[in-house]
């Protein structure tokens, strides 16, 4: 049976919307916001917010009017191709080499703080959070999504309570508005790591074939949940702000528990860190499961060996997943050797993600009628707004896009031949 089950209604689409944003972002970009933009950084987000609404709407509709489990790779396919499709796929795997290193570098940070270890342990710890993600890969992860929102909503709730706590009416203080160009370029120049909080998008358009009327209900589910991701992550600036919960890379990645520590205590921020650590490890192997089953997915069409299609006993694609977290191991190794700092990452990630985005608003562009099309060159402007604010950052995933479009051309090429010869 290839239907999905139309179980969705607005209210478990905001849920689920909240809970897809809410991961490793909010452990760490708040603080990475403030220590780039400062004072401004309540506007950095705002711009961000602003910027990112137009593609929001794009994939809300994309996904109300071409309801698919592919998402992204299914409009880029449909408007551009199977290749380009392919290609996509590809490029979603490339982020294996930069994206998970930031969120087990998260868990690794948080851990340090529930086992009381310095800084120098994080290497350990993190390789530690892939051998925890790998096992929990391999023997399934069916209730993770609901563990997981059970942890969001608590963490929802402390926010709201940090609030409190934490003077926030007194924190808009650190509200300052830019009031010249080059005050404007400051807040801007946290757009670019801001924007990893808004990674997820693309997942929310897969589930537009879930919902009992996705037209009505997955615009509402998407942008009423991504309003009150925003509230949360504001809230957390001018607390992290007000308290000077930030400064380095150490400092900004335990900004959670810095925070908590200045308001509740010692006790409290060691609790804090253990949710933290949960929430961030539940959504790193919710997205590890999500790359083994695109691994599973690539193999099933022979662009990948089929030693990769098999499921486990526990319906789980083990050796995708060993695959998975060996690229993973070998990609945190190397941002060892490199000396990569977590925004260098980010911005690889982001630029990988946004080229994506760019790719799929395009394609909306030929899917959608005349009057929609507006929206669609409003979208494609957003994304270059962003791109120019990741700049260098954007080469890795122009480099890995160049390649996969190259090997799937080369591919359908070599097919195209060996039917001929076979025909003669």
């Amino acid at each position: 049976m290839s239907e999905f089950k139309k179980t969705l209604g607005p209210w478990q689409g905001i849920a689920m919307t909240i809970t897809t944003f809410v991961g490793t972002g909010l452990m760490a970009l708040p603080a990475m916001s403030v220590t780039q933009a400062g004072d401004f950084a309540f506007y950095s987000w705002l711009i961000t917010v602003f910027v990112i609404i137009p593609i929001a709407l794009v994939f809300a509709l994309l996904g109300s009017r071409f309801p698919s489990a592919g998402g992204a790779s299914h409009y880029i396919g449909q408007a551009f191709g199977d290749k380009a499709e392919k290609a996509v796929g590809w490029l979603f795997l490339s982020v294996l080499l930069v994206g998970p290193g930031v969120a087990i570098k998260v868990c690794a940070y948080y851990l340090a703080i529930v086992f009381n270890l310095s800084h120098d342990w994080v290497l350990e710890l993190s390789i530690l959070t892939i051998l925890g993600l790998l096992l929990f890969g391999i023997i399934g992860i069916q209730t993770s999504a609901r563990i997981q929102s059970a942890i969001v909503v608590t963490m929802l709730v402390a926010v709201v309570a940090l609030a409190f706590q934490g003077d926030i009416f007194s924190a808009t203080e650190q509200i300052h508005t830019p009031l010249s160009i080059p005050q404007w370029q400051h807040a801007l120049s946290a757009v670019s790591v801001v924007f990893w909080c808004f990674l997820g998008i693309e997942v929310m358009a897969h589930m537009g074939a879930e919902f009992k009327n996705p037209a009505k209900d997955f615009p509402i589910a998407m942008l009423g949940g991504i309003t009150i991701v925003v509230l949360t992550y504001l809230t957390l600036v001018l607390l992290i702000s007000w308290h000077h919960a930030y400064g380095s890379e150490m400092q900004d990645s335990q900004s959670i528990a810095i925070l908590v520590e200045k308001i509740m205590g010692s006790t409290a921020s060691k609790w804090f860190s253990a949710g933290a650590f949960l929430i961030s490890f539940a959504n790193t192997a919710i997205y590890i499961l999500g790359f083994g089953r695109m691994v599973q997915a690539l193999a099933n069409k022979k662009a990948m060996p089929s030693y990769f299609q098999k499921l486990n006993a526990y319906g789980s694609p083990g050796r995708a997943i060993i695959l998975v977290c060996g690229i993973c191991l070998f990609s945190l190794m190397a941002t060892e050797l490199l000396h990569l700092n977590l925004y260098w990452l980010i911005e690889m990630t982001n630029g990988t993600f946004l080229l994506i985005y760019s790719l799929a608003t395009i394609a909306s562009w030929k899917l959608f009628t005349h009057r929609l099309r507006v929206l669609s060159c409003f979208a494609m402007l957003a994304c270059f707004i962003i791109a120019y604010q990741i700049g260098i950052g954007m080469l890795f995933a122009t480099i890995a896009l160049i390649a996969a479009y190259s090997w799937e051309h080369f591919q359908s090429t070599k097919s195209n031949t060996v039917s001929i010869n076979a025909k003669v």
